[in-house]
């Protein structure tokens, strides 16, 4: 519980580029069996908890997005540098160049982050798709087996109900014991009188 714990707090956390890649890659746990039963909840969370943390996305914070569109013009056009004529305009420009540069860098990175976050889940949907394939296969050759044995079982019935629909009717004999003495019973047979 503890390693997932952490898992989690990492994964929770916005990570940068290098973070990714100083992370081992074996985050991911791979080699899902369909044979043992709890792999498939397991991989089955770990997709769903997946794609939810993809929606905090980089790619997707509007904040940021809108930061970087509204830096002004002579931090993305180096030819508007020829307008700078003092020295206190090119300090703002470049304080405002170094914050764009920061902003820019810390955003690159969740983005590199975000790659390879969707490379893993694509990894996992793979993964998850063969395995969902795998289960269905066992569930088919399951179903055909039952289907046999309901075929069988059927069998059995209808020639049940055949054999006791050919058996005689007891009813339909004469009464064989009418004013007959009942037999007696086994006390009777041994009592010491």
């Amino acid at each position: 519980m503890i390693i997932n714990d952490a898992t989690e707090e990492k994964k929770s956390l916005k990570r940068t580029f290098q973070q990714i890649q100083e992370e081992e890659d074996d985050d991911y746990p791979g080699s899902y069996s369909p044979q043992d039963p709890s792999a498939g909840p397991l991989l089955t969370e770990e997709l769903i908890k997946a794609l939810q943390d993809l929606e905090n996305a980089a790619s997707g914070d509007a904040t940021v997005r809108q930061k970087i569109a509204s830096l002004p013009q002579e931090v993305q056009d180096v030819s508007l540098l020829e307008k700078i004529t003092d020295k206190e305009a090119a300090e703002r420009l470049s304080k405002t160049v170094d914050e764009a540069c920061l902003l820019l860098a810390e955003y690159n990175g969740r983005l590199a982050a975000e790659l390879e976050d969707r490379r893993q889940l694509a990894r996992m949907l793979v993964e998850y798709t063969q395995n969902q394939k795998d289960v269905l296969s066992e569930k088919e050759k399951k179903l055909e087996e039952y289907k046999q044995k309901l075929a069988r079982v059927t069998q059995v019935r209808k020639e049940l109900k055949s054999h006791i629909q050919s058996l005689p009717d007891l009813s339909l004999l004469p009464n064989v014991t009418g004013g007959l003495a009942p037999l007696p019973s086994a006390g009777d047979l041994f009592s010491t009188d």
